[in-house]
């Protein structure tokens, strides 16, 4: 429903009116005057006197004692609202309807706004609730607007009444100042106008406060009569609660010596009545604390109220950037927050060896075993426990200040990502083209100092079917789905088809530690498996820290993370990437092997033609091959036909390598003497046999196992050959002639296949078995 004001008059009959009755244009059109006065109209302008907001009513007409023509308003309904001295500031919190009265006679008779509709937020939307009972905690309300006979006029022959103000907010004014607003209602012209299915934004507010110069959230000055009104009242803070929480960094449930208090972390407060708000805990530098602040709600000392502050709510809501536990919760009398390590900041406050330090200690059992743990608190909780005010020392008292302070403490974790990548090129690093390796194992070993059987607080073994309650709440906070999460101090994984594992919820390390230790004395540590076939081309074990750090300069912001670094380093860890290739073996033919015809018989013409004939040394001719010439195509340059391949009559039927044949042509090179003692010739032999073995062995490059240890994928010894080929280096060639024919006389069967890396993972031996 869109919430709309009543026509103003139009400007023409106005305009006429004003010139007939000779009043210049611009006068004030309202006669009469009004007046703040009591709740029984007994004491009208009674402006100094107030003690409360409440006893705020007002009059619309005449003085006590004074005739009801006197100072009396034309009759009609008329809207009122309070604002701040200025008018510029709308303190009136209901919707307009709400503050609608009617005039008769020059007093008060009727108040239509009984009958108004307020809007609250309730669960994100706006809900409509009674103009005449406003709501204060939960469900509680008050009555507002009260409607009380005027103790002048109030008999016959006016019946006047008097209308309380509340509900309005406090002025900012130093002095306590207020004024009270009435127009006409046909002359309210509100600048925003409130849509209870809208937003919950500044300009769709049901008291649809709106200032420009001359229009004052719908008053025009000339169309409206003000008082001004003062109220000395000492504002009403019943049982304030003060909220800190503190960055926990070294995982002991107390605050030590250079761990901040965290400024702007959420939280939210659920009252007895099941009521929550959110919001942030304030930069105490300045000397505001974040409280709570139980006004109006004095009965709900007595029951039970719940603080939370962690991500995994019911909504969702809060630190949404931050990664951590809940340590613990600590009740202290309030103390005004002071520089670092003074005031609540003192270690000594924290003191877990002397329970007289604090009012209560509420600790996690996991991570923070403690002899002072109630046993209130879940294993791994970022809610702080159900708790009465009235039993923490919190009274009903008008107050300033808090009364108790809670704090929480947080401690960081991180998460880390293990990739397992199929190496292909050997280099040790995850290029753009490689895969992951799916179902490979990996582990992480737990940081010795954090496991039970070291005096740690994490259990050694977490399942579901040992430490149970443990392994329930882990999974349905951390979405964790292994099964067991910890055996005997090891996670033990297997990666996903991306060949990707990420470990979780990883506490910071050193537990026991002197505070703040800068380098742990233990470390986490995380491997791979190992299996017959397969060579890892980086490390396979890497240990590394976790800390929890704090953001911000001073480390008082969130968020609040678990960082991996390195071992003893201040270098980051980021993603942990295992490289791995395996080695198949296959047996190469010499290049007498693909001279005669069972090489022949492999061979493709159309390989020769479409990639042999593209490359240095077979593109052009060369001076030292006699019985034909470059490129292969079965004729010398001239056209005169190459000869059959030596005792071509014996090729099995169906291999082409008669005369004119591409193949007659490759199989003469092959064996073509030197007689001229060119190394390039022998050198340009031996790589064409290694090109062949390539494609006909290997289907395509690979990564092969250097003879005299490491490898080079055949691309880059192909490309190495060539340069030497091109080269006047004899040395050069020579070395690449025994190269390739050492690799050439390689066969499976004497012991000493080509080990390479083939091109796709399916075709390695088999993975590791599970650890």
């Amino acid at each position: 429903m869109n919430i709309r004001s009543k026509p103003r008059f139009s400007v023409l009959p106005m305009f006429a009116a004003l010139v007939l009755a000779g009043l210049p244009i611009g006068a004030n059109a309202l006669s009469g005057a009004i007046f703040t006065t009591t709740d029984d109209g007994g004491i009208v302008n009674e402006n100094v006197r107030y003690g409360s907001k409440l006893e705020v009513y007002l009059d619309g007409g005449p003085r006590m004692n004074a005739p009801a023509s006197a100072a009396a308003l034309p009759d009609g309904n008329y809207y009122f609202q309070v604002t701040d001295p200025s008018g510029k500031d709308l303190l009136s919190r209901d919707h307009i309807s709400c503050r609608e009265i009617k005039i008769e006679n020059g007093v008060i008779t009727e108040y239509p706004g009984a009958g108004g509709t307020n809007y609250v937020k309730q669960k994100g939307v706006w809900q409509a609730v009674s103009c005449t009972e406003y709501p204060t905690n939960g469900n509680k309300t008050m009555a507002v607007h009260e409607f009380n006979s005027d103790i002048d006029h109030g008999g016959d022959p006016l019946h006047a009444m008097v209308i309380q103000l509340y509900p309005y907010d406090d002025t900012p004014n130093n002095g306590g100042v207020y004024k009270a607003w009435i127009t006409p209602v046909g002359d309210y012209d509100p600048i925003n106008e409130f849509d209870d299915g809208g937003g919950m934004g500044a300009a769709n507010q049901p008291n649809q406060e709106g200032y420009q110069a001359g229009n004052f959230h719908g008053f025009i000055p000339r169309f409206a009569k003000t008082d001004n009104f003062k109220v000395k009242e000492k504002k009403p803070q019943f049982g304030i609660i003060a909220l800190r929480n503190y960055h926990d960094a070294n995982l002991n449930c107390r605050l030590d010596l250079g761990e901040k208090f965290i400024w702007q972390w959420q939280y939210g407060i659920e009252d007895g009545l099941n009521v929550r708000n959110a919001d942030n805990t304030n930069d105490e530098s300045s000397g505001d604390p974040t409280t709570i602040l139980l006004k109006e709600a004095l009965g709900q000392l007595n029951d039970i109220w719940s603080l939370d502050h962690f991500r995994w709510t019911e909504d969702q809501d809060k630190n949404l950037n931050s990664q951590y536990f809940t340590t613990s919760g600590y009740v202290h009398d309030y103390q005004a927050f002071s520089s670092l390590n003074t005031g609540p900041e003192d270690p000594n406050l924290w003191d877990g060896d002397d329970a007289n330090d604090f009012i209560q200690r509420f600790v996690m059992e996991m991570p923070c075993p403690d002899l002072f743990d109630d046993g209130l608190a879940p294993h791994t909780s970022n809610e702080f426990s159900d708790f009465i005010p009235a039993a923490l020392g919190v009274e009903p008292l008008v107050s300033s200040d808090p009364q108790i302070t809670i704090t929480l403490s947080q401690v960081g974790f991180a998460n880390i990502k293990v990739k397992k990548i199929f190496d292909t090129n050997n280099n040790g690093i995850q290029d753009g083209n490689e895969v992951g390796l799916a179902n490979w194992p990996v582990r992480l070993k737990y940081a010795p100092s954090l496991l039970e059987s070291n005096g740690g607080p994490v259990p050694d073994t977490i399942s579901s079917t040992v430490n149970s309650d443990v392994y329930a709440e882990v999974v349905a906070r951390f979405g964790l789905t292994a099964d067991p999460i910890l055996e005997n101090g090891y996670a033990n994984r297997m990666t996903d088809a991306n060949g990707e594992m990420t470990f979780g919820v990883l506490l910071p390390n050193g537990y026991g530690d002197a505070p703040l230790t800068q380098y742990p004395s233990d470390y986490y540590q995380v491997e791979e498996a190992t299996a017959q076939g397969w060579m890892a081309t980086s490390s396979i074990t890497i240990e590394f820290d976790v800390r929890s750090e704090a953001s911000g300069p001073d480390g008082r912001q969130p968020p609040i993370m678990g960082n991996a670094y390195l071992d003893n380093s201040s270098d980051p860890l980021g993603d942990v990437v295992f490289t791995n290739i395996c080695f198949n073996e296959a047996s190469f033919g010499t290049k007498g092997y693909w001279h005669n015809k069972n090489g022949l018989g492999e061979m493709e013409t159309a390989f020769v033609t479409s990639y042999i004939n593209t490359l240095d040394p077979y593109d052009s001719e060369t001076s030292y091959f006699g019985k034909g010439d470059e490129p292969f195509d079965g004729m010398f340059t001239n056209g005169t036909l190459v000869d059959p391949a030596y005792k071509n009559d014996k090729v099995t039927d169906g291999i082409s390598a008669g005369a004119g044949t591409v193949k007659a042509e490759v199989s003469h090179f092959l064996i073509d003497s030197n007689g001229g003692g060119d190394p390039r010739e022998q050198l340009a032999q031996q790589l064409l046999a290694f090109l062949f073995n390539i494609e006909y062995r290997l289907g395509g490059d690979a990564v092969l196992m250097m003879p005299g240890g490491g490898t080079m994928s055949t691309a880059d010894i192909v490309s190495a050959a060539i340069a030497a080929w091109q080269g006047t280096d004899a040395a050069a060639q020579n070395h690449y002639k025994t190269l390739l024919d050492t690799f050439n006389n390689m066969k499976v069967a004497d012991g000493n296949g080509v080990k390479y890396v083939p091109s796709n993972p399916s075709q390695c031996p088999a993975l590791p078995v599970a650890y």
